[in-house]
This record gives C-alpha cells, structure tokens and sequence, in this order.
C-alpha cells in the first residue's frame, strides 16, 4: 500500500493501477513550485518518455496572485487515429474525465529564446495537426485544487490522439466545433485562446529556460483547449471539426492502468 502521506505515492498507485482515488491525496501543494516538483517526482517514476507537453489556463481569480496564465504537463502518451474510426480515450472511471480539442505543434527544435509572435514561432514547428488531450485523473475532486492538484497530477493529462495536418498559414483562424454523442458542447478558434498556440509555445519554452520542464525536439505541444473542457464519460463519443478538414472522433474507455 502506499504511503497515504506522500501524494506521489498515491497518485503514482492510482495511475498504474488504473484505479480512481475517493479524493485528491492529502497534503496538496499550495505553491506552483510545490505542484511542479512533485510533477517531475511522478514523471519520474513512471518511467516512460516525455513525448510531449499539455499546456492549461490557471482560474482567472488567481491569474494576478500567480503572475502566470498558463500551467504545463507532461504527455506520456501519444497515439494515432486513423481515418473515421475513432481513437480510445482512456479516462479514471470514477475520477476526472474530460476531451479537449486542440491543435498539436511538434517541435523541430527547442526556441533559443522567447517567441514573439507566429513568424518566429513557426520556425521552431514542422508538423501541426488535429487532436484531442485526453484530460483525465484519478482524483475526482482534482479540479477543486487547481491549479496545484492539476499541475501536481502531471497535468491531469492522459495521452494525445493525433488527427490530420494543417496547414500552418491559416490554422489559427480555423473554427473548431466539439460534440458529445453529437451534442454541440463548444466552438472556438485557436487564435482566440489567450494569445493562441504560438503563445502557449512561448509559455513551454520560458519554463524550459528555468528549469521547470525539458522540451526536446520531435515533442508535441497540445497548444490549449480551444471549445473548452469537455466532461466525458466511459462509453461516450466525442467529435471535433477543425474547418473544412473532416471531423476526429475518440470513444472514452476506463483506464487499465498506465504502462511505461
């Protein structure tokens, strides 16, 4: 059993067991500092490569206090989906499950600086494509602690589905629709969340800059969840149009347990 005293313990149970927690485990970080230090220390001991990092938005009542918009996460899984047939997206049966549609950068090489604006930014992307993060924790109530307990979890992040490439001249000003079980639930476009992709790039690589995270090139970069944070319950399918391109869809099935 593990120590009900050490959250990363608990959290890194809960995530190889595939079984969701009654609560987010006790003490929560109070500090991004404390939340990002046991991020590395669960990352750690997952022990599987990081191929990709989830950027989210801290509460805007806390945006001031923190000095900061966005959090990061590590993605530890990254899969493909093929044609029409929709992707698996594995979420805690019992804890926190949503589907974000996104568009996904990957890196050709990591940003000496910061990027100042899509110009600059696309020199650093050579591939942009469709997607979902699979946004899902074993703790239920994780939500309650953001954005500690988010960014504690690594990110509450629990893989990418990769969709069709865009074309990197005119993704920013594509209309994204999100559907559960063909329920519009959100729209949006990537250039409307905060200062877009190209922003949440510039985020990642001033947290590589301090130390806080590791971007490596070939890494992909879910860029911020453009029609929202969709909850999403096993056996429900969600769907996601980026412009003119065909839509994604991924079915949401329970967690089995997370594999290195």
């Amino acid at each position: 059993m593990p120590d009900a005293s050490d959250p990363v313990a608990v959290l890194l149970a809960a995530r190889l067991s595939g079984q969701a927690l009654p609560a987010f485990p006790a003490p929560v970080p109070a500090t991004l500092a404390e939340a990002y230090a046991i991020q590395q220390q669960l990352t750690a001991a997952l022990g599987a490569p990081v191929l990709g990092w989830k950027v989210g938005r801290i509460p805007p009542a806390l945006i001031e206090r923190l000095g900061a918009e966005r959090i990061a996460g590590p993605v530890l899984r990254v899969a493909e989906l093929e044609g029409d047939a929709p992707g698996e997206a594995r979420v805690f049966d019992g804890g926190a499950a949503a589907i974000e549609s996104e568009v996904m950068l990957r890196l050709r090489a990591v940003p000496e600086g910061c990027v100042t604006n899509g110009d600059d930014g696309a020199r650093w992307i050579d591939e942009i494509r469709t997607g979902f993060e699979v946004a899902s924790s074993p703790a239920p109530d994780v939500h309650d602690h953001a954005p500690y307990g988010i960014v504690a979890d690594i990110g509450i992040n629990n893989g990418l589905l990769l969709g069709p490439q865009l074309d990197i001249r005119d993704f920013l000003a594509l209309a994204v629709e999100t559907s559960i079980d063909g329920v519009p639930v959100g729209s949006g476009r990537p250039i409307d969340v905060l200062d877009g992709p190209w922003g949440s790039l510039d985020f990642l690589v001033e947290l590589h800059h301090r130390g806080v995270i590791e971007l490596k090139p070939g890494q992909w970069i879910s860029a911020g969840a453009i029609t929202g944070v969709h909850p999403i319950a096993v056996g429900q399918t969600a769907t996601a149009r980026f412009g003119a391109t065909s839509p994604i869809a991924c079915i949401a099935a329970a967690e089995n347990g997370f594999n290195a």
